[in-house]
């Protein structure tokens, strides 16, 4: 093999990976509140804006919760325009399950493009106090695999835009709870009884 031949070889596919277009898109995680009690759940909708050049059949992500300790994740509901598609997302990905296809079929769904598309929604439970950081994450971005937004044109890989972190803060439930209604009606009572005696004294001594 000549030394051009050993040049182009390593020259073209970095050629080709450098005129990939820029994506254009970009992922924004929105929670439904940036401050809940301890205990209590969150969601956190997972919504992107594609252009047609860049549309998407699929999508995987892992979950990033910084620092860990402040939420359980407790499941995913993927967008009204995807679902699982357990015969072709599952095995090739690794993915925490959070995925989705166009329309539950990731090889005849159809393209999915345009502004604020909901990809699905974090269903998380506050177990720690402090603020977390909620993000998303993909480490294979390839054709083998499917996590990243999976565009429809076969031409193009898998890609993870800039994503819009959520922020969220868990504070310690500190209200005082009522007392039950049985316990408030014996207070009372025990009270009645015990002012009637003084009462009866009084009267006497009139």
């Amino acid at each position: 093999m000549s030394i051009k031949s050993i040049i182009y070889g390593i020259l073209f596919p970095v050629g080709f990976v450098l005129m990939q277009p820029a994506s254009a898109a970009f992922i924004n995680l929105t929670p439904s509140s940036t401050s809940i009690l301890l205990g209590n759940t969150v969601q956190v909708a997972i919504s992107a804006d594609i252009d047609a050049a860049e549309a998407i059949i699929g999508f995987g992500f892992d979950l990033s919760l910084n620092p860990g300790g402040l939420f359980d994740f407790v499941g995913f509901t993927p967008g009204a325009l995807f679902a699982d598609d357990p015969l072709y997302l599952a095995p090739l990905s690794d993915s925490d399950g959070i995925r989705g296809a166009s329309n539950g079929d990731l090889f005849t769904g159809p393209a999915i493009y345009g502004s604020d598309i909901l990809l699905g929604t974090l269903h998380l439970k506050a177990v720690g106090l402090g603020t977390g950081v909620v993000s998303l994450l993909a480490d294979d971005l390839n054709f083998f695999f499917t996590e990243g937004l999976i565009p429809e044109d076969p031409g193009l890989v898998n890609f993870l835009p800039p994503v819009t972190d959520a922020s969220i803060t868990v504070t310690a439930n500190n209200t005082i709870p009522e007392p039950p209604l049985g316990i408030l009606i014996g207070i009372g009572v025990a009270a009645m009884l015990r002012s009637e005696p003084r009462l009866r004294r009084y009267d006497v001594n009139r």
